[in-house]
């Protein structure tokens, strides 16, 4: 059975403004404003940044590391601070964003970083899912999961 032309027309019509409105999401002004936060939360990352950081983050933030531990927002900017851990070419790749919900955009991607703890420097690949809300006018990061890829261990640099 073929469908008359002007069916076809309207059916590739209604393809096209779909594909024009999930290309539009991706562009929408609060993914823009979720990415540029995210950037800023990878500079404070590297510039040991407490305050900057504590301000990115939502005060109910679970943050759920690589190794399984979770830390409250508190517990993550304090351990932060403590000296003992450095972050240096921190960035991320492959991001995707999605808008479940108003006001919540969730970023899927990949970040690498190199990482010090203690003396030893190591380079740290991940996976990761951040929940980011906006709270009362500033987004802010609600929550984080990271994993390391199979096969992919640390890399301990001398």
């Amino acid at each position: 059975m073929r469908l008359p032309m002007k069916q076809l027309y309207r059916c590739w019509l209604a393809v096209a403004l779909v594909a024009c409105t999930v290309a539009h999401a991706a562009d929408s002004a609060a993914v823009t404003a979720v990415r540029r936060a995210d950037n800023a939360r990878l500079a404070a990352m590297m510039a040991g940044d407490g305050r900057a950081l504590a301000a990115l983050m939502s005060d109910e933030l679970k943050f759920v590391h690589s190794d399984g531990r979770i830390e409250s927002k508190a517990q993550y900017v304090k351990n932060m601070m403590a000296g003992d851990t450095q972050y240096a070419d921190a960035k991320t790749s492959e991001v995707t964003a999605v808008e479940p919900a108003p006001n919540v955009v969730i970023l899927i991607g990949a970040q690498q970083m190199r990482k010090r703890l203690g003396t030893t420097w190591s380079q740290i690949n991940l996976r990761y899912m951040a929940v980011w809300r906006n709270e009362s006018g500033t987004w802010r990061m609600f929550a984080w999961q990271s994993m390391r890829p199979a096969g992919n261990s640390v890399i301990p640099k001398k």
